[in-house]
């Protein structure tokens, strides 16, 4: 799946199926809703989700995906509540660099000045996990400028730019905000 070799996970799990104490397992479901959620093919995802939630209530790598799931659907509100669940298992899901990512962007959407704090851990999380990723950097430097932090807003931003960010419509929205609070940008 991390090389997006979707045409072999179907063989994989039809031998699972074959497999003597085979059947579907949650992680069979599992590994079914990613293969449609990487084709963009939405209904078939939300069917195996739910038989995978189903089958293990309490896995985090489900609740990780339900989050994925509705985040790119733009249901935001449910994706955020995914995304709590599984940060409050004690086990950690597959993937949880992504999830800290895309809850911390929830929060710091939100606004309020306690989805801050909340989204800085997030993010803060994201970037212990990988801080090479410039999108975290972004977000970042938006939680600092929006907290009113000089420091920490110039040196996030500068490794933001550092790593390449590719998203003109998250590095256009840092600039707007620099120009709001006149600060952030070590060029001024």
């Amino acid at each position: 799946m991390k090389v997006n070799a979707v045409q072999f996970v179907h063989r994989v799990l039809a031998h699972e199926l074959m497999h003597p104490q085979g059947g579907p397992s949650c992680e069979y479901y599992l590994v079914l809703a990613q293969t449609h959620l990487l084709k963009k093919d939405f209904e078939k995802t939300e069917e195996y989700l739910q038989a995978a939630n189903q089958m293990d209530y309490l896995n985090p790598n489900v609740w990780g995906l339900k989050g994925h799931f509705f985040y790119l659907n733009g249901n935001f509100a449910e994706a955020k509540e995914c995304y709590e669940r599984t940060v409050s298992f004690v086990v950690d899901a597959a993937e949880m660099h992504f999830i800290y990512l895309r809850l911390g962007s929830i929060y710091l959407e939100e606004g309020e000045l306690e989805e801050f704090s909340e989204a800085e851990d997030a993010l803060s999380e994201a970037n212990a996990m990988n801080n090479y990723n410039a999108e975290v950097w972004a977000y970042l430097t938006l939680v600092c400028l929006k907290a009113g932090r000089k420091l920490e807003a110039e040196q996030s931003y500068k490794y933001t730019l550092k790593l390449k960010l590719k998203d003109e419509a998250l590095l256009q929205e840092i600039h707007m905000v620099q120009d709001m609070v006149g600060f952030g940008n070590p060029s001024f």
